[in-house]
């Protein structure tokens, strides 16, 4: 298996690919950007503290690394998993319970019915042109799990 995701990343065993919201749309960057400096400049209006400031800062910008950073998604024998910046997270199919059709993508669920929990337990994996090859893929690893036969090819 291949540990680059630009050298060939797609192999028998895996499926790679890579997710950057900020890039694929730019006018919502901008829209970000703005609204972001003037959450800061509204903190530093309201506390006329840089410390505070800095720190509502590294909050919203830490909070929000999915949109403006890049994000890996990897599917292979072992899991599904993600990995960003400073964060990775790996969900193993033999974990996989259920599997949910969202708007741009599936969530996959530790339980096997809709719970509290399963936003913090489980992991949604966006499309972009590769639909048929990640729903191939979960179809292929974890053929148990609930849901997966509603979501059509």
């Amino acid at each position: 298996m291949s540990t680059d995701p630009q050298a060939n990343p797609n192999t028998s065993d895996q499926l790679v690919w890579r997710v950057h919201p900020m890039k694929e749309s730019p006018a919502k960057g901008v829209l970000f950007w703005t609204v972001l400096l003037l959450t800061v400049w509204a903190v530093w209006w309201n506390l006329q503290s840089l410390l505070l400031t800095a720190v509502a800062a590294g909050m919203l910008l830490g909070s929000l690394t999915s949109f403006y950073l890049p994000t890996v998604y990897r599917l292979d024998a072992i899991g599904a998993g993600y990995s960003r910046w400073l964060s990775q997270r790996k969900l193993e199919w033999s974990r996989v319970r259920s599997v949910t059709k969202e708007r741009d993508g599936v969530f996959l669920s530790p339980f096997p019915a809709k719970t509290r929990l399963e936003n913090f337990r489980g992991l949604y994996l966006p499309y972009r042109s590769n639909r048929e090859e990640v729903l191939g893929c979960i179809r292929l690893f974890a053929p148990d799990a609930t849901g997966l036969t509603a979501i059509k090819s």
